[in-house]
């Protein structure tokens, strides 16, 4: 870990202004850590110092992620960025210093989407996708994600050897002997990316559904009107939405799993009696949604449009070597959908480079993914993909709703008798956050407590099982989380991977929807209670 007296050794004078001008407590936070690489990138506030996401701690990747390429005989590399601030800068200095490490980069020359940069690495045959985002988190974020040549995040093995690279680098000296790097061995990347990225059937029969779409001033414009247009859909876009913002003025929260995100959209889709409304995220790999229901709209939840999916894709596409990949912390309801139809179901970790690997490996045993999702507005619906798109999704959803309404029927309706024939499942989530300099220890320290003083009761439902994935025999890879069983009651408690939160998920089965709502929220509400007491 570097200290605030190391960084006033940078020779960059802009870098080492800003250092400058950090006040006392901003010189004790920003050094208290330093921010790693982990579970495929890094991600963190845009703050200087070594505990945030910066020119400095950027080119120390950028350098780690050289050696390793180079010690492994990879040549070639995508760098692809999002809309927000720094991201263009980023993206430059991984490019910068990549390509003068004699390693060909292809550089994007605009912003675009996640799925988009996993589609050049795969197109153009390289070893690593290089994609400066934050996705869905807030305007503060920035992150690094890397993708092998599958279009699958990188393994542990190789995100743990770039992770030792990375450590064994002195940030300073790094950045002072690369911040004059220029671009060497660049290949810019322009529309045409897009286009053979669109490429593939389309359906430009008349189409009747009326949708609200919004990118949340994300990358996602581009890509989701051509292929809404190239099949004859009709859509609204929110104006204050639409075009690139890095403060994210209209939604500080762009994300597509939280009602809030749909504020400017509902406006909008109220104005035009919109059927559907339908969200991505900012680097438009998640999908969100939100449909008509007599005069009013339901947001949707990730697991029910994982429903939605899943049937109409099980009564349309489903052959004999057809299966389904999802998380241990999506809905159950899945589990009872594959049985009654047949479907092998393989469940995984949190997360699509653990959904990405595990529908790569049955793929070449000569099995058939049908649907790769997981809770949080991740979905694959395309063949030889394999992490969340939510370009190909909002299609996909669009041309359902469009089919439904064809039959005088509409995604709510097609939802409820999902219900009527498996049985209804409340499922929530929601977050127990922790402030501070050492906000990562007080969350690990209540995930100890649960595991030293387990949790015996909620409410009326005594816990009759408890699942310890970090210790326990589960047949997936540790991971520390714990899940607990209560009658028709499940629920998950898992910190999060990339903040210093604890994750809940909570699942009520009951015969009455209004019922399993209710009891389902009492029940969150205790379970954070008892988080913030301990």
């Amino acid at each position: 870990m570097s200290d605030f007296v190391s960084w006033t050794k940078i020779k960059d004078k802009h870098i080492l202004k800003k250092v400058n001008k950090l006040s006392g407590e901003e010189k004790i936070k920003n050094f208290a850590s330093t921010l790693g690489f982990g579970t495929a990138g890094m991600r963190g506030k845009m703050v200087m110092g070594s505990g945030g996401i910066n020119e400095v701690t950027v080119s120390r990747l950028a350098m780690a992620t050289a050696k390793y390429m180079l010690s492994h005989k990879k040549t070639t590399a995508v760098v692809c960025y999002d809309t927000r601030h720094n991201s263009k800068t980023f993206a430059h200095i991984f490019a910068n210093i990549l390509s003068n490490n004699n390693i060909l980069v292809y550089l994007f020359k605009k912003y675009a989407p996640t799925p988009l940069c996993v589609f050049a690495t795969k197109y153009k045959k390289a070893d690593f996708g290089i994609m400066i985002t934050a996705s869905h988190n807030k305007r503060e974020f920035n992150g690094i994600k890397i993708v092998g040549s599958t279009g699958i995040q990188i393994d542990n093995a190789e995100q743990e050897e770039i992770s030792a690279y990375f450590n064994e680098l002195d940030e300073v000296e790094n950045y002072n002997s690369t911040y004059k790097l220029r671009p060497k061995n660049i290949v810019w990347l322009g529309d045409e990316i897009l286009k053979e990225y669109l490429k593939g059937d389309t359906d430009t029969t008349k189409k009747t559904l009326k949708i609200v779409y919004t990118p949340l001033n994300g990358t996602g414009l581009k890509a989701v009107t051509s292929i809404l247009k190239a099949n004859n859909f009709h859509y609204n876009i929110p104006s204050r939405q639409k075009h690139r913002d890095p403060d994210f003025s209209t939604c500080p929260y762009p994300n597509p799993e939280f009602i809030e995100a749909f504020e400017e959209s509902l406006k909008a889709a109220k104005k035009v009696d919109a059927d559907l409304i339908v969200a991505t995220d900012p680097d438009a790999d998640r999908m969100g949604a939100m449909v008509k229901t007599g005069k009013t709209y339901k947001k949707l939840s990730g697991n029910e449009v994982g429903y939605i999916f899943l049937q109409y894709l099980i009564d349309n596409y489903k052959n004999e070597n057809s299966f389904v990949v999802t998380s241990v912390v999506s809905s159950p309801l899945v589990e009872e959908i594959c049985k009654q139809n047949n479907v092998t179901l393989y469940k995984t970790l949190t997360g699509f480079k653990s959904l990405g690997e595990k529908a790569h490996l049955e793929k070449q045993k000569g099995g058939e993914p049908l649907l790769i999702f997981e809770e949080s507005c991740g979905y694959v619906v395309r063949k030889n993909t394999y992490d969340k798109e939510g370009i190909f999704a909002t299609l996909m959803l669009c041309q359902i709703a469009q089919w439904l309404k064809d039959k005088n029927s509409s995604l709510a309706r097609y939802l409820t008798e999902i219900y009527s024939r498996y049985g209804y499942m409340c499922t929530l989530g929601d977050s127990v956050i922790y402030d501070g300099i050492d906000s990562l220890k007080r969350m690990n320290d209540v995930v100890e407590s649960l595991r030293k003083k387990p949790i015996k009761k909620i409410g009326e439902y005594k816990i009759e099982k408890t699942i310890d994935y970090l210790y326990d025999d589960t047949g997936v890879d540790k991971q520390n989380f714990i899940e607990y069983f209560a009658g028709p009651l499940r629920f998950i408690i898992r910190p999060s991977g990339t903040e210093p939160k604890l994750k809940i998920y909570l699942f009520y089965r009951d015969t009455n929807s209004v019922r399993a709502d209710e009891i389902a929220n009492n029940t969150l509400n205790e379970i954070k209670k008892i988080l913030n007491e301990r």
